[in-house]
């Protein structure tokens, strides 16, 4: 049987959780975290946090807990983001300094309500085993915990609903089962796989989510379109198919390096023009991430309100995500130098989910502005998260008007020396377009 026990969430002293500051204390939800000893090694903490904090919010609150409480800063792994539901997740290591050096490895989920409230879980144990007690961890876990902003039955996702969808539908998913979808019954799945998924319809209809292309070899200089083009094209000739024409209608730039993109394409297979449209999203100098659909052109009048309809279906299992995560963690680890090697493979798997969990747009016609306040969200989350992960801050010149991102050491000294002049701008004063 699992050893059980709760705290109260103002103490947070317990497992990987260090004390919270005197002020977060005072502004403590009366909520109670409950810790579990896992019997084949391990523990696991969940419940709710105190006060009122955005998803952004709360991740840098956690990170800090597990920083304080282990005496290092934690090696974030790659971004786990949920559709729907306002919840995200990483896996991290930390050598524990205050713990006689020891090796650990976690997993860290934040969920955030409407109303403003988050909740966390944190699994963790010695990095040689993590990859075996993790998967039995989070089962318990999933069985006992009900994050805030989640919701009860079979956990499908809130987005845009499928009745409008013809005949038959039903849920589906294939491969490794990290990702699933809603399709009629005449649709066929044909890949799952890290959380991508491609399917297709009766009349040659094409949806292809979520795909990453790595090792690109050419470089992409400011065109991700034309990157997006060659990648795919260069897909098509290793498979026996000849090159696709694409003829761009619009293009819109999306915050974070991305570019979502209207076009006409031939795929030279005898259907003729499709109607085709694309998110692509900059991972690196050899590296893109798309969310793509194509619809034979005679059929987009008629079939275009379902295929986004089966779009916005498409969700990912990060249940399976996070199993397959661990075992990548298990594998590379090592030698002395294995925390500085797995950081930055892992960070850079971050950013390519971070792009890669941002849907397909879809529905071009609908208002944008619900998509830029998400994206602004997920913008300024992540420059949060990685002033605090790389030691920045940002500091404003009031004589000047100007303002920047430099190391805390730096910043320190500004401030110090002409505190009338220098100030450390807060996360709730950043500004778009300047410090992200």
């Amino acid at each position: 049987m699992h050893a059980t026990r709760t705290i109260c969430a103002g103490i947070l002293s317990v497992i990987c959780l260090g004390p919270i500051s005197q002020a977060n204390a005072r502004a403590a939800d009366p909520e109670i975290l409950t810790i579990v000893d896992n019997p084949e090694g391990g523990q696991y903490v969940y419940g709710g946090l105190p006060g009122k904090r955005s998803v952004s919010d709360a991740l840098v609150f956690m990170l800090k807990q597990v920083h304080g409480h282990f005496g290092n800063k934690p090696q974030v792994g790659k971004f786990f983001q949920s559709r729907g539901n306002g919840s995200i997740a990483t896996f991290f290591s930390v050598v524990a300094k205050y713990q006689g050096n020891k090796a650990l490895s976690g997993l860290l989920i934040v969920s955030h309500a409407q109303d403003n409230t988050a909740s966390a879980a944190v699994l963790i144990d010695d990095a040689s085993r993590f990859a075996t007690t993790e998967p039995k961890m989070l089962r318990a876990l999933s069985a006992v915990w009900h994050p805030a902003g989640s919701t009860s039955g079979s956990g499908k996702s809130a987005s845009a609903p499928a009745a409008t969808l013809p005949g038959r539908v039903s849920e589906v998913t294939g491969g490794d089962h990290s990702a699933m979808i809603d399709l009629p019954a005449n649709w066929r799945l044909t890949g799952v796989s890290a959380g991508s998924l491609t399917a297709i319809g009766p009349n040659d209809e094409r949806v292809s989510l979520g795909l990453i292309y790595q090792n690109l070899p050419f470089y992409i200089q400011g065109d991700l379109f034309a990157a997006f083009v060659n990648a795919n094209n260069l897909v098509r000739q290793r498979n026996g198919m000849p090159a696709a024409t694409y003829d761009v209608i619009s293009a819109t730039d999306l915050p974070g390096q991305a570019i979502q993109v209207i076009y006409n394409v031939d795929l030279h297979d005898g259907i003729g023009l499709r109607k085709g449209s694309a998110r692509v999203g900059f991972l690196g100098p050899h590296a893109i991430a798309v969310s793509a659909s194509n619809i034979p052109s005679r059929f987009a009048d008629r079939e275009n309100a379902m295929l986004l309809d089966i779009i916005h279906s498409y969700r990912q299992n990060n249940a399976v995500i996070a199993r397959e995560g661990a075992a990548d963690l298990a594998r590379i680890q090592g030698e002395a130098d294995r925390a500085a090697a797995q950081a930055a493979a892992l960070n850079q798997r971050r950013e390519a989910n971070a792009a890669a969990f941002d849907q397909h747009m879809g529905d071009v016609d609908r208002s944008h502005s619900s998509f830029d306040q998400h994206m602004d969200d997920i913008d300024r989350g992540s420059k949060m998260t990685q002033d605090y992960i790389l030691d920045r801050s940002v500091v404003r010149d009031n004589d000047l008007n100007e303002r920047g991102t430099v190391n805390n050491s730096y910043a320190d000294s500004l401030v110090r020396a002409n505190p009338d002049r220098f100030e450390l701008v807060g996360n709730q004063d950043l500004i778009r377009g300047k410090d992200y």
